[in-house]
């Protein structure tokens, strides 16, 4: 048991980057009794932590079989990311005009951050710093109802995405494209934007195909 009981929040930002990082593995179940041995906390905090984990689709809760690291079919990857495709091309099309500066600088801001993060391998923040660069560039797109569905999906997809975290390549190209968005959008390039929206997009699915071989997929990886 650690020394220290741990709180939820301590809970949550551990799992967290064992999810992210590939330490628990699709599908695998996380143990409530395993949890609070190993880090003191109480079963509440742990909970807490779950509920967390949930909310940010990293993990599911089923009725009778506890909470596992979410899973995906190749149809569910394949159909997920083609409404979000259509979804985050749409708000692309609607930046056709430069944004404000204060939505620049903010991105910059965040972009920069994200960046540091990821330089310094600390994945939880890199996770919540991208969620938030994405989150404050489709806020700006002027939709609000198209910004809370994009948000949705996006959730939807974090377990995939967050895989991609943990390849230094991946990040350094995901950082590069985080700053040439913002240059299409200082000058309202909706056609540049949303070719960069779109391999950004798709390149996380296709790390995360090959890393975990799913189906008939790892015939062909």
């Amino acid at each position: 048991m650690s020394e220290q009981p741990k709180n939820w929040e301590d809970v949550h930002r551990e799992l967290q980057r064992e999810i992210i990082s590939g330490q628990r593995h699709p599908r695998e179940r996380l143990v409530e009794d395993e949890i609070i041995a190993r880090t003191g906390a109480t079963r509440h905090a742990v909970r807490l932590a779950f509920a967390e984990l949930e909310k940010t689709g990293l993990v599911v809760r089923e009725r009778n079989k506890g909470v596992h690291v979410r899973d995906y079919s190749i149809r569910e990857i394949e159909e997920l990311y083609e409404i979000r495709e259509c979804l985050e091309c749409q708000a692309a099309r609607r930046f056709t005009r430069p944004v404000p500066g204060e939505t620049i600088e903010a991105l910059t801001e965040i972009a920069g951050r994200h960046r540091e993060a990821s330089r310094k391998q600390q994945f939880g923040a890199v996770f919540e710093l991208n969620n938030r660069f994405h989150e404050t560039l489709y806020r700006a797109c002027g939709n609000r109802q198209l910004a809370d569905a994009i948000q949705h999906y996006t959730f939807a997809t974090h377990p995939i995405r967050t895989r991609a975290f943990t390849s230094g390549e991946i990040r350094e190209v995901a950082i590069a494209e985080h700053f040439a968005m913002i240059d299409a959008l200082a000058v309202g390039d909706a056609e540049r934007l949303w070719r960069i929206i779109e391999s950004h997009i798709r390149r996380p699915k296709d790390f995360y195909l090959k890393a975990n071989a799913i189906g008939e997929y790892a015939s062909i990886a």
